[in-house]
């Protein structure tokens, strides 16, 4: 039967009514699943601190997702550290490397830290991701002074930072071969520095030192140290770290980010396994940026730290709780050395910076001027059904990889740690 008008008008029109009715859904669902919580004088109050308490006391990993360059996110981890330590929690991983890790938490445990980062960076600018800014410099002290475990309280993920070979490879003096080692050694170690110095002068990354070098050179430094564990390990350290920058330059970046997730999972399974060793079952706070917290694979179809986490948990028999937080409109500090001054308090709203991500549904289900945190679970059987569908695909994957959202109403720009 050949369709009439007027049916192809009611068609349409119905056609038209199920976007709104899903949307409506789809809000009616967050709105039952939220939560109002309060920072207030470094501690987390409502609803919401209470959820993420029970789930901090049900789970063994609880990992934050987050958007760097914002205030309120190290303000938040810290307090949710201090709260989560009567559940066991004693172990924050972050987004370094392994050696910078160590490095922070040798002055972190002292009360000079902050004078003792400051000078670093004035000698080194650049050599430390993240801990340059006020806020996460603070966070990052909080959490270790008050644990005193046996072992690292902070676990450092990633690979070591573009920057950090000219604070990392004068270390290598201690391990060299001879006086003619001690020579090459310090003939990189200059390079680097004189790289960044180039780097910074012409706005130009290709005389850093993970720009210029060769796997040859690598290979002359390596001949340069003697045998010692420890200065083998810092060399292979920078040189695959050197893999995955150069990857990077050289646009192969699923390439690159597949490498640092793998990079990521190791350096995890080391600290845990020593941990373990200690004779602990270890509760781990997991702060790095959103893309390497998914349960599955990520936005870049990469199975991350935050899946390894999760399959961990499994084995083990006990839990993983994946936490996504954002602010939905106020500033954030980009700055880096290839911007101007004004990056440092750049406009932030959350519609455009999660662009591949229509977050709009949680936005607008927020509570009004308050901090709001959706539980994620109970949609996941809507979505199943399908009674939940025609969703945005991003959306529909952060909901089956992050337990839940917060929404922070105004967010500020982190302070840089010399302002």
């Amino acid at each position: 039967m050949k369709p009439t008008p007027v049916l192809l008008i009611t068609i349409c029109l119905f056609c038209n009514c199920l976007l709104p009715a899903q949307d409506s859904l789809l809000i009616q669902a967050l709105e039952k699943n939220r939560y109002g919580l309060t920072l207030e004088n470094e501690s987390l109050s409502g609803a919401g601190a209470d959820l993420l308490q029970a789930e901090a006391a049900d789970n063994q990993f609880l990992l934050i997702g987050e958007s760097h360059g914002l205030a309120e996110i190290p303000k938040f981890t810290a307090a949710l550290f201090r709260q989560i330590t009567a559940q066991g929690y004693r172990y924050f991983a972050t987004e370094t490397g392994p050696f910078t890790a160590e490095l922070l938490e040798g002055w972190a445990q002292t009360p000079q830290f902050m004078d003792q980062l400051k000078e670093h960076l004035r000698q080194y600018p650049w050599s430390i991701p993240f801990y340059y800014w006020q806020e996460e410099a603070v966070m990052l002290h909080q959490i270790v002074s008050r644990q005193k475990q046996q072992g690292p309280v902070v676990w450092g993920l990633d690979q070591e930072f573009a920057g950090s070979p000219r604070m990392l490879l004068p270390k290598l003096l201690d391990y060299a071969m001879d006086e003619k080692g001690a020579t090459v050694i310090r003939s990189y170690a200059d390079q680097a520095q004189k790289g960044f110095a180039t780097t910074i002068e012409n706005g130009n990354p290709a005389g850093m030192f993970f720009y210029s070098t060769s796997a040859d050179d690598f290979a002359r430094i390596r001949s340069a140290i003697n045998d010692d564990p420890r200065g083998q390990r810092l060399l292979s350290e920078l040189e695959e770290s050197w893999e995955i920058y150069s990857k990077y330059f050289q646009r192969q970046g699923y390439a690159s980010n597949r490498q640092r997730a793998e990079m990521m999972k190791r350096h995890f399974w080391e600290y845990y396994r020593v941990a373990k060793q200690n004779g602990d079952q270890p509760k781990v706070l997991i702060k790095l940026g959103s893309n390497h917290t998914y349960r599955g694979a990520n936005g870049l179809n990469v199975f991350d730290i935050g899946n390894f986490v999760n399959e961990l948990a499994s084995i083990e028999r006990t839990g993983s709780f994946h936490l996504y937080v954002i602010g939905k409109q106020g500033t954030q500090n980009a700055y880096n050395p290839f911007t101007d001054e004004s990056a440092k308090q750049q406009p932030y709203d959350a519609r455009n910076y999660l662009d591949r991500i229509d977050i709009g549904p949680l936005l607008e289900a927020s509570l009004e001027g308050a901090w709001t945190l959706f539980d994620l679970r109970p949609l996941r059987p809507l979505l199943f059904n399908k009674t939940l569908k025609e969703l945005d695909p991003a959306l529909e994957k952060l909901i089956w990889s992050y337990d839940a959202f917060l929404v922070i109403p105004e967010v500020h720009a982190s302070l840089n740690i010399d302002e």
